[in-house]
């Protein structure tokens, strides 16, 4: 049984052609990035020693089952070796925590650089009392794998348990002790994000639907869900969505989100809940001009002060630079906790631009009608400073989109699906933003066929074909 030296522990297309496999799961990024099949990764211990008896391997067997027995953990970030023999449904279950399972980070610094796995905690509860998580976590990777893989099967199989998943639900609801526990808001919230990565014709709406379901029984559940820090990560995760679901639809925030972040209480365990009421008012701004059909002067007063404002706010994270888009550090692209850092400072600064611009969008409508009524007046200069202020802030999002794109595809960690995803919203607000040209379009457009191709991401094809069919490109 001699030594045979140290192996390398990376699938097959990797040790044939003698790079650098991550041995992410399920196919390491080299593999999807080249298109070709990842055959999966050897045992460790077939690998090192050889000719082992089969005695040896009945006495290891036996350990690993003892050691098995005696409690069940989940460690899917840290896990190296996925069974190729597994079946397609575990496959999905690993394929979710690796790649999409989006942590939460609090005011506190111990949650700064890897985040809080809110998400894990109910799984393994659920799988304990067969709750719905780990059948809708199943389903949204099922649906991931699919798009990855261009296997429409797979597709077919996560909607199939997609509908497990709402009839489950269903029922859970029915029960008192159950209804608004951690297991049914995240399954709500989680049924959401299934639709978005399956991203067929009805998944707007459906997503809409869930989106609802969870704000209902967030705001039965009350103050309550706060008591602990998974409850608070769950909501967070839901507060999130929606105000970017009210962003984009123009609809106004649910008074018990404002009210909660009104609440020095629940706020000060948060992270920067001035920034989330920044956000809220731009929420409500855009929606009372989508009521109203036009911007008055105190909208638009308002909408530029939003602004300023926004321009001013700098978050309190350590090493976090003014006026400067936070980078990642190349030496650190195989380390799945300063991933996370960067998809997570990325993601602030994005909102941050994002709304800049979503505010003087405002400004600009109400200056553009003005001129209109009195040629030459004072609207007019304040509308060439709007223009000239958003197509700065417009270069400035999209060399930023440009620059997170090429650091999230040189990444060989598996959070670099997360940051993928994260770039469609900048992508989103420039197409609608009032000064984007054509050349703009076309763009956008090329960025979002990109993160489908390299993230395998379906959300961006359909907005590339969107805008191609209303602006001919």
């Amino acid at each position: 049984m001699p030594f045979s030296g140290k192996p390398s522990k990376g699938c097959g297309p990797c040790r044939k052609l003698r790079t650098k496999c991550d041995l992410a799961v399920p196919s390491c990024t080299q593999c999807i990035r080249k298109g070709r099949v990842c055959t999966g990764y050897r045992d460790e211990l077939e690998i090192i020693f050889r000719n082992q008896t089969p005695e040896v391997v009945k006495k290891a067997k036996r350990k690993r089952d003892a050691e098995q027995a005696r409690g069940v953990t989940y460690d899917f970030a840290n896990t190296q070796q996925p069974s190729r023999k597994a079946a397609v449904n575990d496959e999905a279950i690993w394929h979710f925590f690796a790649h999409w399972n989006e942590k939460f980070y609090a005011s506190q610094g111990e949650n700064l650089v890897g985040g809080f796995d809110y998400i894990l905690p109910v799984f393994e509860e659920d799988v304990r009392s067969i709750g719905p998580v780990p059948e809708i976590v199943r389903a949204i990777g099922l649906a991931a794998l699919g798009n990855t893989k261009g296997a429409p099967g797979l597709l077919v199989q996560a909607r199939q348990k997609q509908v497990q998943v709402l009839r489950h639900l269903s029922h859970q609801l029915q029960e008192p002790d159950k209804a608004l526990s951690d297991s049914s808001i995240l399954t709500c919230i989680l049924l959401s994000l299934f639709e978005s990565i399956i991203c067929e014709p009805q998944s707007t709406q459906a997503m809409t639907y869930h989106l609802k379901g969870a704000l209902t029984l967030a705001q039965l559940r009350g103050p309550a869900q706060f008591d602990s820090e998974v409850g608070h990560g769950i909501y967070s995760r839901l507060r999130g969505f929606m105000l970017a679901h009210c962003l984009q639809t123009r609809e106004p925030l649910p008074g018990f989100v404002i009210a909660f972040l009104d609440d020095e209480g629940i706020t000060q365990r948060d992270f920067e809940p001035f920034f989330y009421r920044l956000l809220a008012q731009l929420c409500q701004l855009r929606a009372e001009q989508k009521t109203k059909g036009f911007v008055d002067s105190s909208m638009a007063e308002e909408a530029q002060q939003l602004a300023d404002i926004l321009a001013e706010w700098q978050p309190s994270i350590p090493d976090w630079q003014p006026d400067c888009r936070p980078i990642g550090d190349p030496t650190s692209k195989y380390q799945q906790d300063d991933t996370y850092r960067v998809v997570w400072l990325a993601a602030i600064w994005l909102f941050k631009q994002t709304s800049r611009i979503l505010a003087l969008d405002i400004v600009i409508e109400w200056a553009r009608a003005q001129t209109m009524l009195s040629p030459g007046g004072p609207a007019g200069a304040r509308l060439e400073l709007a223009i000239s202020m958003q197509r700065v802030l417009g270069t400035e999002l999209a060399d930023s989109t440009e620059y997170y794109m090429q650091h999230f595809r040189d990444t060989e960690t598996s959070t670099r699906v997360i940051g993928g995803y994260g770039l469609l919203w900048p992508l989103y607000v420039l197409s609608t933003s009032s000064t984007s040209t054509q050349d703009t379009m076309i763009w956008i457009t090329q960025k979002a066929e990109e993160i489908t191709e390299e993230f395998g991401i379906r959300q961006g094809k359909t907005m590339a074909d969107f805008i191609k069919m209303y602006t001919n490109i």
